[in-house]
């Protein structure tokens, strides 16, 4: 496998282990995002459209399952539950993690483009923001996120 997404890989897998409340999920999500907006690191290599198709297809087939692996932790842990808006909150058994997982993606990489080719954080942002709705941290409430401004 190719060095950097060998690299995401250990990376995603050390991270996404550690996901165990919404918490966490928000700083894995800044992490990422930082990642994403700087230009030469791992994550932009192997998200970027050139290289071997199969190696980036299993990356992310990868990928998807530790996202997954963490949305159903926190699943089962109840962190959808939110008192602040139970009338409009998503219940467990609505969320799907592994489409979830795919969505995340998804999100990912296409707010990364967008993102690049803007220079600005806020197309990522935004995609991420749709994707994690339904494990949203209390302080993603706010309309500031730490080291995304």
């Amino acid at each position: 496998m190719t060095t950097h997404f060998a690299e995401v890989l250990a990376r995603e897998s050390a991270s996404l282990s550690g996901v165990t409340d919404r918490e966490k999920l928000a700083g894995w999500r800044r992490r990422v995002v930082k990642e994403l907006m700087t230009p030469r690191s791992p994550y932009v290599l192997a998200l970027r459209k050139t290289g071997d198709m199969p190696e980036r297809a299993d990356l992310l087939d990868r990928w998807r399952e530790l996202i997954a692996e963490a949305l159903d932790r926190l699943l089962q842990s109840g962190a959808t539950e939110n008192p602040r808006c139970s009338s409009a909150q998503t219940s467990r058994a609505d969320i799907d993690a592994q489409k979830t997982a795919v969505l995340i993606l998804a999100a990912l990489y296409g707010g990364s483009t967008l993102s690049q080719v803007a220079r600005d954080p806020r197309p990522l942002d935004a995609a991420l923001d749709m994707a994690l709705a339904p494990f949203a941290a209390a302080e993603d409430d706010s309309p500031a996120r730490a080291g995304n401004e």
